[in-house]
């Protein structure tokens, strides 16, 4: 659809409303936006202004996690068990093996472990010591 000075425009239809129950539903929002209007929309606003409006706009509340290192050693941890096939892959419900990737987040864990030596509190040290055990008996069973 060409405007006024002969630029096109473009329709732009947002399919990612989300309802109360977390289903995708197809909304009849849409709206034009010219080229110029486009370079604009992305560099206005912070990302705190758009997890606000995605918030208001959806009515699904976002919630925020705070990143703590228990929580990103647990994660690879999951992940870890995950390419050893000792849990199902969440997406698929299939349980897979890659050991190769396995052996990689194990090490991945265990420079961890060597690099922050010395910063981590009494329960932090205790965790990745009792995972990366736990985690390398897994692959020793799962590698014979």
């Amino acid at each position: 659809m060409p405007d006024k000075e002969g630029e096109k425009s473009f329709k732009v239809v947002d399919k990612r409303k989300i309802s109360e129950t977390e289903e995708i539903k197809e909304t009849k929002n849409t709206e034009e936006v010219k080229p110029a209007e486009k370079a604009d929309e992305n560099t206005s606003g912070t990302a705190s202004d758009s997890k606000i409006k995605a918030s208001g706009e959806t009515g699904a509340e976002i919630q925020d996690f705070e990143a703590d290192f228990a929580t990103f050693v647990y994660s690879l941890n999951t992940q870890a068990l995950l390419f050893m096939g000792k849990i199902p892959n969440p997406i698929s419900k299939k349980y897979e093996k890659d050991l190769g990737t396995a052996k990689y987040l194990i090490d991945t864990i265990d420079m961890l472990s060597k690099k922050t030596k010395g910063n981590l509190n009494e329960n932090e040290a205790k965790l990745i010591e009792n995972i990366l055990y736990d985690l390398r008996m897994a692959y020793i069973s799962e590698k014979k």
